[in-house]
C-alpha cells in the first residue's frame, strides 16, 4: 500500500530544505485548505527534518505534508495544505504514500492525526486511517480547589530548566509513544508564559505540570506522573497547587485536554471542578508496516 505512486511528469516531490523557508511561508499564507496539528511547533520549525514533503507544479508549490516524527516508533500528520481543491485526493495520496514509505524506512511503527474538519477526515479514511479515540476538552471556572487532595509526602516547587532532562524521562515513562513529547517540545512548552511546577517525593522529581496563561485564562498543557508513583495523589497535589496559584492571580477560567477513554485522568480533573465541554477532536491512527 505504501509503494509511492508515480509522480506526473510535470510535478516534483522533494523534502523541504531550510533555504525554502520564505517560499514555504508565502505558500502557507495562500493555501486554500490547511490542516495543522496541535503542538508547540510551527510548520517552519520542522524544516530540515523528514518527511517534510513539498509538491510542485512548474516550480510552484502546490501542496505540503509534514509528518516528521518527534519520538521513536510513532509520528503525527503535522501539516497538510493544498491550493487545488479539485485535485486534493490524488495529491494527498501521493504525498501520504511517499511520507509513509519514509517513515517505514525509519522504523516508525504508527502514524496518527487529529481531525476537526470533514475534508481532512475524508482523506484519512481513504488512506486507511481508523478512528481510535477522541481528545476532549474540560473547563474549570474558578471554583476554589479543595484542600484535602494533596499527598502530604509530596512537595511542589517551580520547574527549573535544569530539570528538563529529568522531566523528559518521566514523560517517556508515563505515556505510550504516540503521546510522548520530545525534550525539544517540553523545553518549548516550558518557555511559554505560564506556571510550571514539579512534584517531589523524598527530594526526587516524580511528576510535573506545564500550564500556559493569557490574561484571565489558563491552560493545563501537560501533566505526567512517573508510573512508580501513580495512585499516590501526585497528580492531585500538582493540580491543587496550580489552581490555588490561578486563584491568587485572578485567573477564573482554565482548560485541559485529555483522551476520552482516559478514565483516571477524567476522574481527577472532575474532582477539581473541571467539566467536559462540547469540544471534541477525533484521533485517527494507521499502522505502518512494509509491504
Amino acid at each position: 500500500m505504501f509503494n509511492a505512486n508515480p509522480i506526473p511528469p510535470d510535478r516534483t516531490i522533494t523534502n523541504a530544505t531550510t533555504d525554502q523557508k520564505l517560499e514555504i511561508s508565502s505558500f502557507l499564507q495562500a493555501a486554500n485548505l490547511i490542516h495543522s496539528h496541535l503542538d508547540w511547533f510551527s510548520p517552519l520549525d520542522w524544516l530540515g527534518q523528514s518527511p517534510f514533503l513539498v509538491e510542485k507544479l512548474d516550480q510552484k508549490i502546490q501542496a505540503i505534508l509534514i509528518a516528521a516524527p518527534e519520538v521513536r516508533d510513532a509520528s503525527w500528520i503535522r501539516l497538510f495544505c493544498v491550493n487545488n481543491n479539485s485535485l486534493i485526493e490524488e495529491i494527498w495520496e501521493r504525498l501520504f504514500t511517499n511520507a509513509a514509505s519514509k517513515l517505514i524506512a525509519a522504523n516508525i511503527k504508527q502514524i496518527a492525526a487529529l481531525s476537526n474538519s470533514d475534508w481532512f477526515t475524508r482523506l484519512l479514511r481513504l488512506s486507511g486511517f481508523s478512528h481510535q479515540d477522541d481528545v476532549v476538552v474540560l473547563e474549570w471556572k474558578g471554583d476554589h480547589p479543595i484542600s484535602t487532595s494533596r499527598n502530604p509526602g509530596v512537595a511542589t516547587r517551580p520547574m527549573r530548566a535544569v530539570a528538563l532532562p529529568e522531566i523528559f524521562n518521566i514523560d517517556q515513562s508515563a505515556f505510550a509513544p504516540l503521546w510522548q513529547n520530545s525534550l525539544a517540545s517540553l523545553t518549548k512548552a516550558f518557555q511559554q508564559p505560564g506556571v510550571s511546577t514539579v512534584a517531589l517525593s523524598q527530594d526526587q522529581i516524580v511528576g510535573y505540570q506545564i500550564s500556559t496563561t493569557i490574561t484571565i485564562h489558563g491552560h493545563l498543557a501537560r501533566l505526567a506522573v512517573h508510573p512508580d508513583h501513580q495512585g499516590q495523589k501526585v497528580a492531585s497535589t500538582l493540580i491543587e497547587d496550580l489552581l490555588q496559584h490561578f486563584v491568587r492571580r485572578g485567573i477564573w477560567r482554565a482548560t485541559v485536554n485529555t483522551q476520552a477513554d482516559n478514565k483516571p485522568s477524567l476522574a481527577v480533573y472532575q474532582k477539581f471542578g473541571f467539566h467536559r465541554t462540547q469540544d471534541i477532536i477525533p484521533v485517527f491512527q494507521h499502522g505502518l508496516t512494509a509491504q
